[in-house]
């Protein structure tokens, strides 16, 4: 079956900003990095094997394949077999955020195959900001798609706001979006801190402090 355009969309713009990551973010030293750059040689119909020689560092290498297995086993789960090839890449992206961000909504199996270091994730959104357009392109997407992880990756891509993005920040959107219910006291902490950004117009302020 031939890719939508959506599909293609996210899969060139990964592509780009997995490049950007490896040449200009130290993405080499990252096994996030590495795991992505698997999925997507998978999803190429390239060589994933060639992938795994490629990393030098064999501590590394050994993390790597065993992610790439765990991943492989989760995706393959009855509910994910519908989903387009490329929707995987960017589950990673979702659920390596919610596990860095310590949500309440990650399970047990997310928490095992997609425990990333927050500073991982965010070097995958800096090399994303890093091409303007493209992140410009998938925030507009993304931005158009009502789950709320959906939303928090269109606020993490929006080169239009005011703000420095950093771990914190990156944790506070997430959490913010990603729970449900009236505001919490952690979660008005998070929304005071992000009040003096451009930022806190992406998060859904108002709405669940009404819930």
């Amino acid at each position: 079956m031939a890719p939508t355009n959506t599909s293609k969309l996210l899969h060139d713009s990964m592509t780009v900003i997995l490049n950007t990551w490896f040449t200009k973010y130290d993405g080499a030293s990252r096994p996030l990095y590495w795991l992505l750059k698997a999925q997507e040689a998978d999803i190429s119909g390239s060589d994933v094997s060639a992938v795994l020689s490629a990393i030098a560092d064999p501590k590394v290498k050994e993390d790597v394949g065993a992610l790439l297995a765990m991943s492989t086993e989760y995706w393959a789960d009855v509910r994910y077999t519908s989903l387009e090839p490329v929707t995987k890449l960017w589950g990673t992206i979702v659920n390596s955020l919610r596990v860095a961000a310590k949500s309440d909504r990650v399970t047990e199996s997310q928490q095992r195959v997609f425990n990333f270091s927050a500073a991982s994730v965010l070097a995958f959104f800096q090399a994303s900001w890093d091409r303007m357009d493209v992140a410009d392109s998938l925030y507009h997407l993304f931005r158009a798609m009502p789950a709320p992880e959906c939303q928090a990756i269109a606020a993490l891509l929006n080169v239009h706001v005011d703000a420095v993005l950093d771990e914190a920040v990156m944790c506070r959107i997430v959490r913010l979006l990603d729970h449900e219910g009236p505001m919490s006291p952690e979660e008005n902490r998070d929304l005071a801190a992000l009040s003096n950004t451009d930022l806190v117009y992406a998060t859904f302020s108002g709405l669940r402090g009404n819930a």
